[in-house]
C-alpha cells in the first residue's frame, strides 16, 4: 500500500540505509535491507507519508476495537449495577459520556476526510476512560472502589495494543494518565499506601509492557513501509525505463513523429475499437498521407543535412496543428508522412489538409530543384474510414491512391478519395 509520490531514497541522508550501491546487478531490497533509527523519526516527506499510511492500517481494524471498547463499557455498568445501585448512580453519567465519544471515533472512521483527526480522538476516549476511573475511584465509597483506578493501565493497554497510536503519542500520553492516576490516588480519603503502591506499580507494569508492544510493532510497521518504497521506487525506475524504450521503438528520432511502426500499431488498435463497436471508439478516422515534393532533387541540390533540417521543419507543422490526444502524426517512410485524425467530420480533415499544405508552402524553404514551385511543397491523399475501408492497411491504401493522383495532376495540392471510390481534387 503506497500513498502519494515518495522521496527519492538517495535523499534520505542516514534516516535509513538501503543496499542499493550496485542496483543493476544486486536483487531488489528487502526490509532486511533497511536499518531504521532507534527513535523511529523519518526525513519530514517521508513521515508524513507514513502517518497516512499508519492510520490506514489502523482504520481497517478500528471499528472492532471499538465496538470491542463499548462493549466492556456497557458491561462495566452492567456489572455495577449488580454490585450496588448507589455506584451506578455515580457511575453512568461518565460511562454514558465514553460511550458517545466511542461512537464519535466510529463516526470518524466512515468518513475518509476527517480520518486525520483519528489518533487524536482516541486519545481523547483513552484520557475519557481513565480519568473516569479516577474520579469514581476517588468518590465512590465501596470496598471495590479501587479497582476504578485499574482504567488507567486498562486505557494505556488500550492506546497501545488495541487501538495503536503512534508510540510517542502512546509515550506522552501513558506518562500523564499515570500521573493523574498518582493524583487522585493522593486525593482520595482513606486508601492504605499499600493499595497505593500497589495500583501504581501495577499501572507502570501494564504500562510498560503495551508501551514496548507498540514500539516494536511500529518499528515493524515502518519497515515494511520502507521497504514498499523502495519496491514504489524500483517500479517507478523500471516504469521509466520501458517508457524510453517503448519511446525509442516507436518515435522517429529525426522528427519527433511516429515512426512506421507506432503508426501502424494506433491504427490497428483504432480499428479495432471502431470494429468492436467499442464505446470509446471514434465515430471515423480520417487519414492524410503526405510526401514533400521532389525531395530527391532537393537533397541532390542541397545535400542530406539540409534535407534532414527539411523534414524537421515540414514535420513540424502538422505536429503543432494536432490537438486531440488521439491524433497523431507519423514519418511513413523517407520524405512521407501521415497525419491520423479522430472525431473529425471529413470537411474538417480537409481543411486541415489544406492549410497544412498551406503552411508549409508559407514556410518559404527555398527549392530551386523543384518544378512546381522555388519553395518547398507538399502532395496530400485523403481517405475516410467511412468508405470501404475495413482496416488501417486499406485505408492507408487509398490514402496513397489519392497521393499518386496529386503528384499526377501536378503536386501541391490535396486530392480526396471519395465514398464511391472516386479521387477528387481539392484544389
Amino acid at each position: 500500500m503506497l500513498l502519494s509520490t515518495p522521496s527519492p531514497i538517495h535523499g534520505l541522508k542516514g534516516a535509513f540505509t538501503a543496499v542499493t550501491a550496485n542496483q543493476n546487478h544486486t536483487p531488489l531490497p528487502t526490509g532486511n535491507d533497511i536499518t531504521l533509527p532507534w527513535h523511529l523519526r523519518l526525513p519530514k516527506p517521508l513521515e508524513k507519508d507514513f502517518r497516512l499510511y499508519f492510520r490506514a492500517s489502523v482504520a481497517r481494524v478500528m471499528p472492532w476495537a471499538l465496538a470491542l471498547v463499548a462493549f466492556l463499557i456497557v458491561s462495566a455498568m452492567f456489572i455495577e449495577s449488580r454490585i450496588s445501585p448507589d455506584v451506578l448512580n455515580m457511575s453512568w453519567r461518565p460511562r454514558l459520556f465514553t460511550l458517545m465519544l466511542t461512537g464519535g471515533c466510529l463516526v470518524l472512521i466512515r468518513k475518509p476526510q476527517w480520518r486525520n483527526w483519528l489518533h487524536e480522538a482516541t486519545l481523547i476516549l483513552a484520557f475519557a476512560i481513565a480519568l473516569t476511573g479516577n474520579y469514581l475511584g476517588a468518590i465512590v465509597e465501596h470496598p471495590l472502589a479501587y479497582t476504578f483506578f485499574f482504567h488507567t493501565p486498562l486505557a494505556i493497554l488500550m492506546i497501545c495494543i488495541l487501538i495503536r497510536v503512534p508510540f510517542y503519542a502512546a509515550l506522552v500520553s501513558s506518562v500523564v494518565m499515570i500521573g493523574c492516576m498518582i493524583f487522585s490516588l493522593q486525593l482520595s480519603s482513606g486508601r492504605q499506601p499499600f493499595e497505593s503502591s500497589t495500583l501504581v506499580l501495577v499501572s507502570l507494569a501494564f504500562a510498560s509492557m503495551s508501551l514496548f508492544g507498540q514500539y516494536v510493532y511500529e518499528r515493524l510497521l515502518r519497515q515494511h513501509f520502507l521497504s514498499e518504497h523502495v519496491l514504489f521506487q524500483h517500479r517507478n525506475e523500471l516504469h521509466s525505463a520501458n517508457l524510453v524504450l517503448e519511446n525509442q521503438a516507436t518515435v522517429d528520432g529525426m522528427t519527433g513523429c511516429i515512426n512506421r511502426r507506432g503508426m501502424e500499431s494506433r491504427l490497428s488498435h483504432l480499428y479495432h475499437k471502431l470494429n468492436q463497436n467499442n464505446p470509446d471508439a471514434p465515430e471515423r478516422i480520417t487519414l492524410m498521407l503526405f510526401d514533400i515534393d521532389f525531395f530527391k532533387q532537393y537533397n541532390d541540390t542541397y545535400g542530406h543535412p539540409a534535407g534532414d533540417e527539411c523534414l524537421k521543419k515540414v514535420a513540424g507543422v502538422p505536429l503543432g496543428m494536432v490537438q486531440s490526444d488521439t491524433d497523431f502524426v507519423a514519418r511513413y517512410g523517407g520524405e512521407e508522412f501521415v497525419i491520423t485524425l479522430t472525431d473529425s467530420s471529413f470537411n474538417d480533415a480537409l481543411v486541415f489538409a489544406e492549410r497544412m499544405r498551406n503552411r508549409v508552402e508559407q514556410l518559404g524553404l527555398p527549392h530551386s530543384g523543384s518544378r512546381v514551385s522555388q519553395v518547398v511543397t507538399i502532395s496530400v491523399g485523403v481517405a475516410c474510414s467511412d468508405s470501404s475501408a475495413e482496416d488501417g492497411a486499406q485505408l492507408l491504401k487509398m490514402a496513397d491512391e489519392a497521393l499518386y493522383q496529386a503528384k499526377g495532376a501536378g503536386r501541391n495540392r490535396v486530392a480526396l478519395m471519395s465514398n464511391q471510390g472516386v479521387v477528387e481534387m481539392l484544389n
